[in-house]
């Protein structure tokens, strides 16, 4: 049963892997180990290029009859779809953008867990869980919390724009949404170069900015690797995360609250 709820702006971007195949297609192209995600549940995950970039990032869900459930944290579903049916080759897999969803804000449910049916899908925050169903519901201001409980929990969202971010610059492994032990993915060298080798020093940070910032530009005209990825407005300016170079100063104006693992 699903349980109360409150409606959340912002669009739904979700792909559902489903046939045989699902399950290996997902093991072999997001870098994340998806041997570990048990029915009922769901794990960070994301989807590499050939150099290491993040090309997506997602909560993946085993909705426990053979479906992936992949929830978006940024980008376009259809163009997302459209690039891994390259992949697919004699694989009995379907991949299909869905529509039609709604995001509601519901109560506690335990983190990583999945309550399922037929018109909804409850993805488990812990203090707090979010849905996707096909029912709306009054609005209100839940997106808001849930967006500052990303930013504090440094949880990212890829921003609008066209950058490229490594694995550290996301805190994939903080995450637990990149393996080194899995075997071969797209961008998997890279990453386990990265992990053991070090030498990339952009880091997920949260910060506290007098002035409003905006996702998608530069934290400031000094520092243009630095990169919002989600700000919004709080007393006396806002909180955002941030793609900052782990050994800088903070421009001034602005309080380094956490600096996150890689």
């Amino acid at each position: 049963m699903q349980p109360e709820t409150h409606a959340v702006s912002g669009s739904v971007q979700c792909i559902e892997i489903s046939g045989a195949d699902a399950r290996t297609f997902a093991q072999a192209q997001f870098s994340g180990d998806v041997r570990t995600l048990q029915p009922g549940h769901w794990q960070w995950n994301a989807w590499l290029g050939a150099k290491g970039s993040v090309r997506a990032l997602m909560h993946l869900a085993d909705l426990g009859d053979g479906r992936l459930c992949a929830l978006l944290r940024g980008g376009d579903a259809q163009s997302l779809c459209a690039e891994l049916r390259r992949y697919v080759f004699r694989s009995k897999v379907q991949l299909q953008a869905v529509s039609g969803w709604h995001r509601l804000a519901g109560a506690e449910l335990a983190l990583g867990t999945i309550r399922s049916g037929l018109d909804a899908i409850g993805f488990g925050r812990g203090e707090h869980s979010l849905w996707l169903s096909r029912d709306s519901a009054p609005g209100s201001n839940d997106e808001q919390a849930l967006r500052l409980a990303d930013i504090r929990n440094g949880w990212p969202t890829l921003p609008p724009g066209d950058h490229e971010f490594l694995p550290p610059a996301l805190g994939l492994e903080h995450l637990g949404a990149v393996s080194f032990g899995k075997g071969c993915y797209p961008g998997q060298e890279i990453a386990a170069r990265l992990h053991y080798r070090g030498g990339h020093k952009l880091r997920l940070t949260h910060i506290r900015s007098g002035s409003q910032l905006a996702p998608g530009r530069p934290l400031s005209p000094e520092q243009p690797r630095a990169i919002v990825l989600d700000a919004l407005p709080a007393p006396g300016g806002c909180e955002a995360l941030v793609v900052l170079e782990e050994a800088a100063e903070a421009p001034p104006g602005i309080e380094i609250v956490r600096r996150f693992e890689a």
